[in-house]
């Protein structure tokens, strides 16, 4: 056998085991939350992507309509798209018709794939991210859950909904709101609003007992979409990570980043490096949260911001 065949052989061996290996995984069970006859959360995990969770990280939300199920985020590969379908399973018989993707990062669209035949609606400027940074996306999860993901792929949205829009829709009888607001946690978030259920399901725009991460986002224009919620009259607020909030909880983050933000601005406009900005802040209530760590590239984000901001002053 030639040493180039050896290597074949041996790669055919490698994926044979990881893909053994992926079959005999157990994802954890999400925790299922009723908020009515037609609209059920599935609590993921909140930790980021990692050897036991394999991927699998998010909130989902199930809306069962007249004839099929809206599904809002569809997990971090093929597997974990599977696991939520299996679970959307126990909940109905009906199909998954439709599922909406609230922003461009792995976690929340590259489980797409099984769903291959569904509707794929999200804002326009995340179809364009996921076509930009989808396989980028797909490496990262691969890294972080330490083998391939076979048969994961980035799957586009095919309808899509431009930035400051809000456009209501009839789907299996739900009526819908689809909002993007300006660019927030990311360039191209939508939050869904269902009027009748007085349910908004908004992706990481909302995070519960968790650090909102910044690195693709935009803190002032992040503060204003906040500061609109109440204005639709929620009641139910479903978050892209971590446990179901109430309107004091979406209070709470949003004077949380306005704590940040005012006082990265002041240390900036003092002449503070980011360095000694991280060390005066008081982030003692971010630090004692899940993913703590990724308080000081929020703090480059926002000093960034806030640079730029400076020009236009």
């Amino acid at each position: 056998m030639t040493r180039r065949a050896r290597h074949r052989v041996c790669a055919l061996i490698a994926l044979l085991v990881f893909s053994a290996a992926a079959c005999g995984q157990e994802f954890p069970e999400p925790r299922v939350v009723r908020i009515s006859d037609r609209v059920h959360v599935l609590l993921g995990p909140v930790q980021h992507a990692n050897r036991v969770n394999q991927g699998y990280m998010i909130n989902s939300t199930v809306i069962v309509g007249d004839h099929g199920v809206i599904l809002v985020d569809s997990g971090g590969s093929a597997e974990v798209g599977r696991h939520i379908a299996g679970a959307v399973r126990r909940i109905t018989d009906k199909p998954v018709t439709h599922v909406v993707n609230t922003h461009h990062h792995g976690d929340h669209h590259l489980g797409n794939v099984a769903f291959e035949g569904a509707t794929f609606i999200s804002s326009e400027l995340c179809r364009q991210r996921v076509l930009e940074t989808g396989d980028e996306w797909l490496r990262l999860m691969e890294r972080d859950v330490g083998r391939p993901l076979p048969g994961t792929k980035p799957l586009a949205a095919k309808v899509t909904y431009s930035e400051g829009t809000r456009t209501e829709a009839v789907v299996h009888g739900v009526r819908l709101v689809f909002w993007v607001p300006r660019g927030s946690h990311t360039i191209g978030d939508l939050l869904v609003h269902l009027p009748d259920d007085k349910v908004l399901i908004a992706g990481d725009v909302l995070v519960n007992r968790i650090v909102p991460t910044l690195q693709d986002g935009f803190l002032k224009n992040w503060i204003r979409t906040l500061e609109e919620i109440p204005a639709l009259g929620a009641v139910h607020f479903v978050p892209g990570h971590g446990d179901l909030m109430a309107l004091d909880d979406v209070a709470a983050l949003r004077n949380a980043m306005v704590r940040f933000h005012a006082g990265v601005r002041q240390g900036f406009r003092s002449g503070q490096s980011e360095e000694k900005i991280r060390h005066s802040l008081d982030l003692s209530m971010w630090e004692k949260l899940e993913r703590s760590y990724v308080i000081g590239r929020n703090v480059n984000r926002a000093y960034l911001e806030v640079e730029v901001d400076s020009f236009d002053e």
